[in-house]
């Protein structure tokens, strides 16, 4: 499920890049600050998001391949407390739920159903045509000269 997004560049950054999560009044805001100018530049916004209450909050700076390493660096939590007189809702039960869900982004490249071969596969499936193609040749050469010795032993 996704509710929106945005791409910023954040790689070979000579300085920390921050990105900033505001959840109030059922209001899902994302910003960042990517040129280190302290200024929160908007990502997206969405209203209508409803999460409910009693959980935690965890994050993960893993990408699942090796080329990147993301650090969290800190990480600041606020309540936001009620103006007085007016009550607190609480929703344990609740499902996370949104009003607006974004269309999914569309692939760079188009994954087939059929996993692809690593690099071990694709050599030993190589090795195995190169070899039948010697073997080809050889059995070629062998039944040339056959021939050529069948034709010399004739009497006329």
């Amino acid at each position: 499920t996704m509710l929106g997004g945005c791409q910023v560049q954040f790689r070979n950054m000579n300085h920390e890049t921050w990105i900033a999560i505001r959840y109030e009044n059922d209001k899902l805001t994302i910003s960042h600050d990517m040129n280190n100018k302290r200024a929160w530049a908007p990502c997206f916004s969405t209203e209508g998001v409803k999460l409910p209450t009693g959980y935690y909050f965890g994050m993960s700076a893993t990408t699942g391949d090796l080329s990147d390493a993301h650090d969290v660096i800190s990480v600041k939590t606020y309540e936001l407390d009620t103006v007085a007189g007016v009550p607190k809702e609480e929703r344990p039960d609740i499902q996370p739920e949104s009003e607006f869900i974004a269309p999914a982004p569309k692939e760079k490249k188009e994954e087939s159903d059929r996993p692809s071969m690593s690099g071990i596969k694709t050599f030993l499936i190589c090795l195995l045509v190169v070899l039948g193609i010697i073997v080809v040749g050889v059995i070629g050469i062998m039944i040339y000269q056959n021939q050529q010795e069948n034709n010399r032993k004739r009497f006329y």
